[in-house]
């Protein structure tokens, strides 16, 4: 019975480690993403931020308005287009900023087992003749 449950609870750590939601491979480039200067448009960037997830790209029609008036808003994941709210006149992507590579947090490997020296065996009688043969055999010359 205490094999069944050792057995059992292995087998839940080992589901629950690699159901656990990886995220981003380790090693994987971490990217920012920027507001495009002006949106389809031509209207100027305004107020911009980044909350983390979203990046938030405003685009007034003119000076003072409030920045939720018309604004865009990109996946900081992908620099997808989240939510046009600017009448059908926010660009497809946000612009390219920086990537960093991330440092892999990954447990060192192992070193692998030390593998066996190849056996020596002796040659079989056909092949003592097949080199024999070819030993007797004369070059070819080569002409220049």
């Amino acid at each position: 019975m205490h094999s069944l449950s050792f057995t059992l609870s292995v087998l839940l750590a080992f589901v629950a480690v690699h159901a656990a939601p990886q995220g981003q491979p380790s090693g994987a480039p971490s990217c920012t993403y920027n507001c495009p200067q002006a949106d389809e448009a031509g209207f100027a960037l305004g107020t911009s931020s980044d909350d983390g997830t979203n990046l938030f790209c405003s685009y007034p029609a003119f000076a003072g308005e409030n920045p939720d008036d018309f604004y865009c808003k990109y996946s900081d994941s992908d620099a997808t287009l989240s939510q046009d709210s600017d009448a059908g006149f926010c660009p497809a992507r946000a612009n390219p900023g920086s990537c960093q590579a991330r440092r892999r947090s990954a447990v060192p490997r192992a070193p692998a087992p030390p593998m066996a020296a190849p056996v020596a065996r002796a040659p079989t009688p056909e092949e003592i003749k097949i080199r024999a043969s070819l030993k007797r055999r004369k070059p070819v010359p080569v002409e220049a």
